[in-house]
């Protein structure tokens, strides 16, 4: 009997033991955790908004790129019909027909502008302009017809300077440049001047 009494006697003296050890860590109250067990959960809450704006702005740019896809497939599209059409309607539309049609556009504009500039006009305005003791040998004019190269001889230095001055007084004509002069063989000076002309609407 004592044999079987033994071992009971040991397991109740082992139980009590533990129930008066044991230690319950969820019921203590420790005040200077709760300030950090506030800062992570505000960086918990923090960390999961960022998550959600930036899967947000994803979603958007996406969406974006979705519509600038769709409508660029779209203007490929109306290129595509465009040039259909233009093939049924006998058009060439390639880039080299393109770019020999620029080319034709500024060809016709030149000579637009040749047809509207009035020699009788720009002559009447430079003789206006020449001094008497200077005389013109060319008279050359650019395809743009606003740039005049003007060559000459004059009795003096002096006159050429006199007829610079008067190209930047005239009403019509403006920054005139005199890239050089020299004495020619007869005693006269020779003169090259370039002058800008102020063409009507121009």
């Amino acid at each position: 009997m004592r044999r079987f009494l033994k071992p009971l006697m040991a397991i109740r003296l082992t139980s009590g033991a533990d129930e008066q050890f044991q230690i319950n860590l969820c019921h203590r109250h420790r005040p200077v955790v709760a300030p950090l067990r506030l800062l992570l959960i505000g960086s918990c809450v923090l960390l999961v908004s960022g998550i959600v704006w930036n899967g947000m702005q994803a979603m958007a740019t996406y969406q974006e790129c979705r519509t600038i896809e769709a409508e660029l497939e779209r203007v490929r599209q109306q290129d595509r019909n465009l040039i259909a059409e233009a093939s049924r309607e006998g058009l060439d539309l390639s880039d080299h027909a393109l770019n020999r049609l620029s080319f034709e556009v500024e060809l016709a504009n030149q000579l637009l502008e040749k047809r509207i500039f009035s020699w009788t006009k720009f002559l009447t305005e430079l003789e206006q302009a020449v001094p008497s003791r200077l005389a013109l040998s060319s008279v050359r004019l650019d395809q743009a017809g606003t740039t005049v190269r003007l060559t000459g001889t004059a009795m003096s230095v002096e006159d050429v300077t006199a007829f610079t001055v008067g190209l930047q007084d005239h009403a019509t004509f403006k920054d005139p440049v005199l890239a050089q002069h020299r004495a020619g063989a007869n005693g006269l000076v020779e003169f090259d001047i370039t002058v800008q002309y102020r063409r009507d609407g121009v």
